[in-house]
């Protein structure tokens, strides 16, 4: 159902909200919106002079007037109010009581409104207007019910009394065709009933447009004036005009117009609903006052029998709407009686009028008790009944509602905490009639609240604790970071002396101790750096993961380069970089370090001068997968584990110069990244170490330009 086009005048005093409101209602394509703007009430005054508006949109806060006001002021000089919405910035539920009070059909919050809930309320709101209108004419119609009867004809087929009647005309003046032609809103119109002479061209349900009639002719027939024309040609007639009856051969015709009249409406006018037309064709005819008159007449019999029928068919389609009302209030009645909560009516004493099932459910009180025969203070709880007595009652009769938690009282003297509403319902004339209420039991609810206290106790404990713990770390690691300069101090002192002593004895006695005495001066020389890398090695170890370096954008390509330019390999192995390599957002330092040791790695342990490393990459999801492969003498599975542990290695020392440190401190940079290392190797068939690597939004859809002004 619709009642548009209208006229919305807006007013606000905020330009931006008031362009926000109009896009909102300009989303709407349904119906047509006419849409003003003010920003004062001053403003608003002067197109409420100038034009009728059917809604009006008005913030509660004008520089001028606030909104209540305004609406008081505009009721004392207008005698047809529109429908109004009142809009706020901030809830606030005493202001929207007021102007529910004050005729508001809704009260809207700026902060939430959305375009779907204004134009719902608009549309809402206007259509209330609309059935009320619709509801006062259905009333006037009523009572032209006792008018009508007396004249009404015995027959309440419309289409057989205009057939009827269209027949007994045609026969009765004899004339070529008689028609009943009905009127559109558009003044086109088409021929509802016809009685034709053969050999005439017939015209039933024929749509005629006589766009020269509506701007001429209409005006007559609306103020109840006939018309008998003669000769067509020898008539004041339009060209128009004339050239439209031709089309059905008329050579004189006579016009009475159909009205509906209303008791409501000014003295001699009415609706025209049609015409009552004959139609000489023939010749020309000479038509007399008492045809006319005839045509008078029966014109007003057309008008009672199709008041007649229309009236019956709003009747019947009021009998529709209430026997659908009837059964939408037995769906309601059968909600309510199934409904999870108490449900149930009271007089304003408190007295119980209705209850459904639900309060035995809950009070289970003995089945002999009739619970509509008990007042509200029978199963409320002393405290809960003197809440709802000097604060529910009160408030619910003075505001229309009250909410507020109570408890019901169980037969067994236990308590049920309950959600408790109250309404007051008035009657037409503004008097409380009776008073609705609904609780909703509340134990669930207050046993799940005991339990997250109990778990909020719980947790505030844990977080003592923890913040405890994360204390003592902090001390844990500041008595590491002590220890680990002791050790880099105390221990790498004495061990450059021994480096030194070793390196001067073999510079000072070079030629004049044995051969034997300078390999055990070079040994020397070898077991310090070993221990010095021991000891660098445990430092590296320890601060893996709690230092914390500034997270950079990096090209992994460009950061593979200059470590392989660093580690400079033997000139006879090749390393093959993958073109896939990535950008990323990451600990640059870290990737390094274990780019730099898994690299290494693949050198030192490779069993020959010469070899092929690649470095390869896979997005898979999350993470990306890098994977060094090698082509040396492999590694077995058993060892697999191992290589990982500190300070193992599977060389004799004397071998191969190691700390068995490197692959430790990248398994702890690449988990404390949220990563995992792997490797897969088998004797004689190379080694590829795989690891992977978190993500950062800089990685897939990066212009050549950006990722340069990132790098830069």
């Amino acid at each position: 159902m619709s009642v548009l086009p209208c006229t919305i005048l807006i007013i606000d005093n905020d330009f931006a909200d008031r362009k926000i409101h109009c896009q909102y209602l300009s989303l709407e394509t349904a119906n047509d919106y006419r849409i003003f703007e003010a920003a004062s009430a001053v403003e608003a005054w002067e197109y409420l002079r100038s034009i009728q508006v059917d809604l009006i949109v008005i913030d509660y806060l004008l520089p001028d007037l606030d909104g209540l006001k305004f609406i008081a002021q505009l009721k004392a000089k207008t005698k047809k109010m529109p429908s109004m919405i009142m809009l706020t910035g901030f809830g606030n539920e005493a202001i929207a009581v007021e102007a529910m009070k004050a005729g508001f059909s809704d009260y809207l919050v700026k902060s939430t409104l959305t375009s779907e809930v204004l134009i719902t309320a608009v549309n809402k709101a206007l259509q209330k207007d609309y059935l009320q209108t619709l509801l006062n004419k259905s009333h006037k119609q009523q009572q032209l019910i006792a008018e009508i009867a007396l004249r009404i004809r015995q027959s309440l087929d419309l289409q057989q009394i205009l057939d009827t009647a269209v027949r007994e005309v045609q026969i009765l003046l004899n004339c070529d065709r008689v028609v009943i032609y009905q009127f559109e809103p558009d003044m086109s119109g088409k021929v509802v009933a016809e009685s034709v002479k053969p050999g005439w061209r017939k015209s039933l349900g024929e749509k005629i447009n006589d766009t020269c009639f509506r701007d001429q002719g209409a005006g007559r027939y609306t103020r109840g004036e006939t018309l008998a024309v003669d000769n067509i040609y020898q008539s004041r007639l339009s060209k128009c005009h004339i050239k439209l009856l031709e089309q059905f051969q008329v050579k004189a015709n006579a016009v009475v117009p159909i009205l509906l009249t209303s008791s409501y409406l000014p003295s001699g006018k009415g609706n025209l609903w049609g015409l009552l037309i004959t139609h000489q064709c023939i010749s020309s005819r000479n038509w007399q006052s008492d045809e006319i008159e005839l045509l008078d007449k029966l014109s007003v019999q057309l008008a009672i029998a199709i008041q007649q029928a229309e009236l019956l068919s709003s009747l019947q389609q009021e009998l529709d709407n209430r026997q659908k009302l009837e059964a939408q209030v037995k769906r309601l009645a059968q909600v309510l009686e199934a409904s999870e909560d108490y449900i149930g009516l009271a007089t304003v004493e408190g007295q119980i009028i209705w209850n459904n099932p639900r309060l035995q459910q809950l009070v289970n009180y003995n089945q002999d008790i009739n619970l509509d025969k008990l007042s509200i203070a029978d199963y409320h709880p002393s405290w809960a009944f003197k809440l709802i007595k000097e604060q529910g009652l009160p408030t619910a009769l003075t505001q229309g509602n009250w909410l507020g938690e109570t408890a019901l009282l169980r037969a067994d003297g236990e308590e049920i905490p309950v959600s408790q509403l109250i309404l007051a319902h008035k009657s037409s004339d503004g008097k409380i009639e009776y008073i609705s209420l609904a609780m909703r039991d509340l134990s669930q609810q207050k046993q799940a609240e005991e339990a997250l206290k109990a778990r909020a106790i719980e947790l505030e404990w844990l977080n003592r604790e923890l913040t405890k713990i994360t204390s003592l770390l902090k001390e844990r690691n500041r008595e590491l970071d002590s220890f680990a300069y002791v050790t880099s101090h105390d221990l790498k002192a004495p061990l450059r002396a021994i480096a030194n002593l070793a390196t001067w004895l073999s510079e000072d006695l070079a030629g004049q101790i044995p051969e034997e005495n300078q390999q055990q001066l070079a040994l020397m020389q070898s077991r310090v750096r070993r221990m010095d890398g021991l000891i660098q090695g445990l430092l590296e170890y320890s601060r893996v993961g709690r230092k914390k370096n500034r997270a950079k954008v990096v090209d992994v390509a460009n950061l593979l380069a200059e470590i392989i330019d660093s580690i400079s390999p033997p000139s006879g192995f090749k390393i093959i970089i993958a073109e896939s390599m990535p950008i990323i957002k990451t600990d640059v330092l870290l990737l390094e370090q274990v780019f730099s040791n898994l690299i290494s790695n693949a050198i030192k342990y490779h069993h020959s001068n010469s070899g092929t490393i690649t470095i390869e990459v896979e997005d898979i999801g999350e993470c990306y997968q890098f994977a060094i492969a090698d082509d040396g003498p492999g590694i077995s599975p058993k060892y697999h584990e191992k290589i990982f542990e500190i300070f193992q290695t599977l060389h004799a020392r004397d071998e191969i110069e190691s700390t068995g440190i490197g692959l430790s401190i990248v398994k702890k940079i690449v988990e404390g990244q949220g990563g995992s290392l792997m490797v897969k190797s088998d004797l004689g068939q190379g080694a590829i170490f795989y690891f992977t690597w978190q993500k950062d939004v800089l990685t897939m859809d990066l212009s050549e330009h950006t990722v340069n002004l990132l790098l830069q």
